[in-house]
């Protein structure tokens, strides 16, 4: 399969629309739309959901995401080989990361780590906190950070990884000062209950929606809560009174400067608001610039 065109069908996944991927790419919606069908022809099966005014992934669209992402990163881990094979090695650290609100506490450990060790080169990777467990287990990443919720589904997802927690706080809930609900310093979940409740994914992933679900099991509806593609997306939704989302307090400080809209309240229900942003390695790297990391974290 033409490895271009699996680049673009990510890039539409990535995205959510044909013309976002083509504006990104620098190519015309024809052209993606052309490459597409070319896809589902190879395949001789659908990936998308073409209506007059939208296009998106169906079930099989998103399941293929991860094979075509897969053969992508292996084609670019062999050119990378290829192109580096008479080179001599450069101590590399390969980063994850799930959204830029990591990259706050990443900065945090990075910086000083890279003012110390200036030749290390950087890889930098942003996925879903699913997709970097399995590149960790691949080992086609040195660590990742990511959010963790404190949940027993987490248990089996990050098993036989180590974690060091790097920030650690609860949720809060974000609501627009427009909202009623901004009058107050507090809320109870039973409040929201008829409001849309907005995550951020970068990838058609219900993760997410599966967390809050478990959380705040009993106050949420799976109906009710809906993913947008970028921080920016659901951040101007709640500023605008269209809906609400929570916001983990290690970032309270930052969110506020960044959306003076936004009101965040403490959640008073006794249900689990536990969040973490962590930092997540497999124990047998054998990477000198991992375990070197390491050892600055922990000592």
């Amino acid at each position: 399969m033409e490895i271009n065109r699996l680049k673009t069908f990510l890039s539409v996944a990535r995205n959510g629309s044909f013309k976002s991927a083509a504006e990104k790419l620098f190519l015309s919606p024809r052209t993606v739309s052309k490459q597409m069908d070319q896809i589902e022809n190879e395949l001789d099966t659908p990936l998308f959901e073409r209506k007059k005014n939208s296009t998106k992934l169906n079930s099989a669209g998103k399941q293929f995401v991860i094979t075509a992402q897969d053969i992508v990163n292996t084609y670019n881990d062999a050119l990378t080989k290829m192109q580096t094979i008479n080179e001599k090695p450069t101590p590399t650290l390969r980063i994850g990361f799930s959204s830029l609100n990591q990259t706050v506490i990443l900065e945090t450990i990075i910086a000083p780590f890279m003012k110390k060790y200036p030749d290390i080169k950087l890889e930098l990777k942003e996925e879903s906190g699913i997709r970097l467990i399995q590149l960790l287990k691949r080992n086609n990443l040195d660590f990742a950070v990511t959010p963790y919720y404190n949940l027993s589904r987490e248990s089996a997802d990050f098993k036989a990884m180590e974690i060091i927690k790097l920030a650690e706080g609860e949720l809060m809930l974000g609501v627009s000062v427009n909202s009623p609900l901004a009058r107050k310093d507090s809320a109870s979940l039973d409040e929201i209950k008829h409001m849309k409740v907005l995550y951020y994914s970068s990838s058609e992933s219900y993760y997410l929606r599966e967390v809050f679900l478990d959380k705040f099991d009993g106050f949420l509806a799976p109906e009710q809560i809906s993913r947008v593609s970028s921080l920016e997306q659901r951040d101007m939704l709640v500023a605008s009174n269209n809906g609400v989302g929570f916001y983990p307090s290690p970032f309270i400080n930052k969110e506020r400067a960044q959306n003076p809209m936004i009101k965040f309240l403490r959640i008073t229900n006794n249900v689990n608001k536990y969040y973490a942003s962590a930092f997540l390695y497999q124990p047998n790297n054998k990477n000198p610039s991992l375990n070197s990391l390491i050892s600055e974290l922990k000592g």
